[in-house]
């Protein structure tokens, strides 16, 4: 259920480049956000995904030109993937993976 990685895994299998590897080996919520913090100064799915975006030179896009296999910020803060077909958000949910109308995206990142 962890967003964060779930992306992080995916722009993995897409580039070969693992971008969370600095915060890999926490077990829980409170470690997780604790390793953000410690990274980038806050404890914020948007302020990590802007660190890593700067780090590894990660172009935003605005979300209607996100296309498949884009990572997105969602309302709510969580982050996904842009599905196949260009028209919906996966994220991680305790039930396996949710999908979101990409309208729930506020923010994109080309992949």
């Amino acid at each position: 259920m962890d967003c964060g990685l779930f992306v992080a895994g995916a722009i993995a299998v897409m580039t070969g480049v693992d971008v969370a590897a600095e915060l890999r080996g926490y077990s829980n919520r409170t470690q997780a956000f604790e390793a953000v913090r410690k990274v980038c100064g806050r404890k914020s799915m948007g302020a990590i995904a802007d660190h890593l975006a700067a780090k590894f030179e990660i172009a935003e896009v605005t979300v209607p030109c996100a296309w498949r296999g884009d990572a997105i910020q969602s309302r709510t803060g969580r982050l996904g993937i842009v599905a196949m077909h260009g028209t919906e958000i996966l994220t991680p949910a305790r039930f396996g993976l949710l999908r979101l109308p990409l309208e729930h995206a506020v923010r994109a990142w080309r992949i």
